[in-house]
């Protein structure tokens, strides 16, 4: 119906931006800036409506509506960030000097550059502007009340490659914990628009091949239009009270996994086929405390694969770690789409802990993977689905999508 012919990042600093809208039939174009109408016209077939919008500072919401001479319409909506002075900007390409400051903003010209400025200013909240790139590097980010903005999810990557197995640099073996390309502990905590990677090659032979993408040890810690990648373990999520919107998370063994109670609202969690396996992974390993209440929530997510087999991924199996066996794992999908990889007895048992002794259940959820009739996949009534919402998840602990 109708294309769009200029780039519009997620996040920038101007406060304009080119809108460029190409007509592939005749249509009626309607542009909205937070839910107030800016342009309504007719283009014909191949003509251009070129637009300057002014965004106002934080978060905007553009809407282009386009709707044929047949009453078909098709809405195209992009959530763009405005900031407007930043305390900080990663720029690997900056030709100044590395933590320069200049009108007040430091430039740093790599993400350890930046660690090394927040720990010298840990006192209020501080936002962080991270231009597009690939940054090779494994950070580690202790300080709190900071907020780390991607121009670009697809274009703002983060990755490192390390597994568990391979030799330490201090001696020894590296341990599944050690391999995250990205660690952070500071809380109120918040990102949008970055993909964090580890680029481990699972062809190596190692015995153990678990590749952390973020380890998150933070309470109050929020991730937005993120996406996580790599294949077993990369989603470390093990303290405190952690959401995530519209994200991307893909593996194939555990790749979402810990102690945390977390939330996961309308993210795409997509599991990597295992070409040599016949049980292809498991998307949760939880290992939730027994005094904790809530454990991972998922609700209206998107389970998908590049798997050609049907059945052959387990939504989850309890983690109980072996320095801390008494664990009471909790996990919880509903309202989630489940394609056909998705097992038919839902979760299965991890080193003789076994899923029916656990907290796993599921509510109104749908697709080809489903499997509501099986009774090894306990599902919660009305009553018990009002107990797992985010707010009673997430608790005193209010966020803003």
């Amino acid at each position: 119906m109708f294309s769009l012919k200029s780039y519009l990042p997620d996040a920038t600093l101007s406060k304009y931006v080119k809108v460029s809208v190409k007509a592939d039939e005749n249509i009626f174009v309607k542009m909205s800036l937070n839910k107030e109408l800016l342009i309504e016209r007719f283009l014909r077939e191949d003509e251009i409506l070129d637009a300057v919008v002014k965004l106002n500072e934080g978060k905007n919401h553009l809407q282009i509506e386009g709707e044929n001479l047949e009453g078909n319409k098709y809405v195209l909506n992009k959530s763009i960030r405005y900031l407007e002075k930043p305390f900080a900007i990663v720029d690997q390409n900056y030709a100044g000097c590395d933590k320069d400051v200049a009108g007040g903003i430091v430039f740093c010209k790599s993400l350890k550059s930046l660690t090394e400025i927040l720990k010298k200013e840990n006192s209020s909240y501080k936002a962080v502007f991270i231009r597009n790139g690939i940054y090779r590097e494994k950070v580690n980010i202790d300080s709190s009340r900071v907020m780390l903005i991607g121009e670009d999810r697809n274009k703002t990557i983060v990755t490192y490659s390390l597994a568990a197995g391979l030799p330490a640099e201090n001696g020894g073996i590296l341990s599944t914990s050690n391999t995250a390309t990205f660690t952070i502990s500071g809380e109120d905590f918040v990102v949008e628009n970055i993909t964090f990677e580890n680029g481990f090659d699972r062809n190596v032979p190692i015995e153990h091949r678990q590749a952390v993408a973020v380890k998150a040890l933070a309470d109050r810690l929020m991730f937005f239009n993120c996406a996580f990648k790599s294949t077993q373990d990369t989603l470390y999520a093990d303290f405190g009270r952690q959401y995530y919107y519209r994200c991307y998370i893909e593996g194939d063994v555990d790749f979402i996994f810990g102690a945390a109670t977390a939330v996961f609202e309308e993210c795409v969690i997509c599991s990597l086929d295992r070409e040599d396996r016949k049980i292809k992974g498991y998307v949760t390993a939880a290992s939730t405390k027994p005094d904790s209440q809530y454990g991972f929530l998922f609700i209206r997510c998107k389970l998908i694969s590049n798997i050609r087999e049907k059945e052959c991924v387990y939504l989850g199996r309890p983690w109980h770690p072996s320095s801390d066996p008494n664990r009471w794992a909790n996990v919880v999908f509903r309202e989630c789409y489940l394609d056909e990889h998705i097992h038919t007895d839902g979760w299965c048992e991890m080193h003789g802990f076994c899923p029916e002794n656990e907290r796993f259940f599921e509510y109104k959820n749908f697709g080809p993977g489903s499997g509501k009739q099986n009774p090894k996949r306990p599902q919660l009534d009305e009553m018990e689905a009002e107990m797992y919402t985010r707010e009673k998840v997430l608790g005193e602990w209010k966020v803003e999508i």
